[in-house]
């Protein structure tokens, strides 16, 4: 079943339901998100990913996630990322998973995807043997916040994307914004609030929960009315 992560803005009769990509029944410690997650072709195996792991932290049997924001060429070639956030820091995360960056690839652009496609990869160790799962899945309201002036005043579609820290205990910490579009409208400040209402089963490895990376993203749109979201149109990644 697809499960998309659902939000309504009810102060401002606004809804957000949950974008494009993989959904948390396919959660995978190598992920690709943005609007053009759908068109992914490869990833790094779970055996490349562990032999991409930091020598310090596996040998420390240390956790650790980073995740990049790179451009997608209309061949599928994905190139120019930057590491926007890698936890723990200075453990070498970051650089491990730009060494991965050949492995992420796109299928070859047959639509209206732009020469330079804004795309996420991220990858989280060690792999877990059994990925998260929904412990409360989203009813009505879960979700209601406000809008802003620059919002409402916006015309369009409006996206945005979270990275958070999946804990042992099934809460979600320190989550940040890795991508907006349009910036500077405030869809980080209210995809962010959304984090506290995200009740999840944590990964688990040799029968011991494991913090993983898990990433979210919203298209935000303006509408009259707020319907419930249904287990078919919620979804993470």
């Amino acid at each position: 079943m697809r499960r998309r992560l659902a939000a309504s803005i009810a102060a401002v009769a606004c809804c957000a339901a949950g974008s494009a990509g993989a959904d948390l029944q396919g959660w995978r410690p190598a992920g690709v998100h943005g609007p053009y997650a759908d068109e992914v072709l490869s990833r790094p195996t779970d055996a490349e990913l562990l032999a991409a792991w930091p020598a310090a932290a596996a040998a420390r049997k240390l956790p650790g996630d980073a995740i990049a924001a790179c451009k997608a060429h209309l061949d599928g070639e994905i190139s120019d990322c930057r590491v926007m956030v890698q936890r723990p820091a200075k453990a070498g995360f970051g650089e491990a998973l730009l060494s991965l960056a050949p492995k992420y690839r796109l299928k070859p652009a047959t639509g209206a995807r732009p020469a330079l496609a804004d795309v996420l990869i991220s990858a989280s160790w060690p792999v877990p043997d059994t990925p998260p799962d929904w412990r409360v899945e989203p009813k009505p309201g879960d979700f209601a916040t406000s809008g802003n002036k620059a919002f409402l005043h916006r015309d369009g579609p409006s996206s945005a994307y979270m990275h958070c820290l999946l804990g042992k205990l099934g809460t979600f910490y320190q989550c940040v914004v890795v991508y907006q579009d349009p910036p500077g409208i405030g869809l980080g400040q209210m995809l962010l609030r959304f984090a506290t209402y995200l009740k999840f089963k944590p990964a688990m490895l040799n029968g011991e929960p494991l913090p993983v990376g898990v990433t979210f993203g919203f298209n935000f749109y303006k509408a009259k009315s707020i319907d419930a979201p249904s287990p078919e149109e919620t979804k993470a990644h």
